[in-house]
């Protein structure tokens, strides 16, 4: 049976230190909505109230553990 497609997709790589890509996957892990999507990309895909939420808590671990950038890539309608 074909996956329906996610109505909002988040990706992210993060630069810093090995802790800021840490803290960002144990927020996102549990969200239940985090995948691997490349070499240093995660994923998040959901509802869009989902993913802009563990999206915000994830900045915000990856700053609070010393991420000096995050790139962000919002596609609506990706299949997970």
């Amino acid at each position: 049976m074909p996956v329906p497609p996610a109505e909002l997709t988040a990706e992210y790589r993060i630069a810093g230190p090995d802790e800021a890509v840490a803290a960002a996957l144990d927020v996102a892990g549990p969200t239940g909505l985090a995948r691997e999507a490349g070499p240093g990309v995660t994923a998040l895909s959901g509802d869009r109230a989902a993913v802009l939420g563990a999206l915000d808590e994830v900045v915000a671990a990856a700053l609070d553990a010393g991420a000096h950038e995050i790139d962000v890539r919002l596609v609506r309608g990706l299949t997970p």
